[in-house]
């Protein structure tokens, strides 16, 4: 496999993990929104004090699921998270989640599964892609020396 091919594949992964990483928090935004209104308004109603109020529990709650997002942390195993199955499930994130899903397809793909020949295929066209894009580069410049005037 060529180098370029090689660094394609983590670039891509990374990408795509942060992309459902947005999701995910996003998709909590949205739910957290009119729940923290909720929790407000009883709180007030109710007079709940810090200790007890519903809202500072959510907000305990989002500081949680911020840490266990880990939305711009890196996908690059550290010491923490090298040894990623034994993590204790109070440590785990989705970081953690991501490499186990990882681990299994690098598994079905050594064993010569779909992953190997989806990844094939993938390689196929970004390689077509990246041919055209060259071309369309070449074209290009060929296109503006042919309109400089000549002295």
């Amino acid at each position: 496999m060529t180098k370029l091919k090689q660094g394609r594949w983590p670039l891509i992964k990374d990408a795509f993990i942060f992309q459902l990483k947005l999701g995910g928090d996003a998709f909590r935004d949205l739910l957290l929104s009119p729940i923290s209104i909720a929790c407000l308004i009883i709180d007030l109603i109710k007079g709940h004090p810090q200790s007890e109020s519903y809202f500072h529990r959510l907000m305990n709650f989002g500081r949680k699921t911020d840490k266990w997002l880990n939305l711009f942390g890196s996908s690059i195993a550290t010491k923490e998270n090298e040894n990623v199955l034994n993590t204790s499930s109070s440590d785990a994130n989705v970081d953690q989640l991501f490499e186990k899903i990882e681990t299994l397809l690098q598994e079905q793909h050594h064993k010569g599964g779909v992953t190997a020949a989806a990844k094939a295929s993938i390689d196929r066209y970004l390689d077509k892609i990246m041919k055209k894009d060259a071309l369309l580069n070449k074209k290009g410049n060929e296109d503006e020396n042919s309109e400089k005037p000549t002295i």
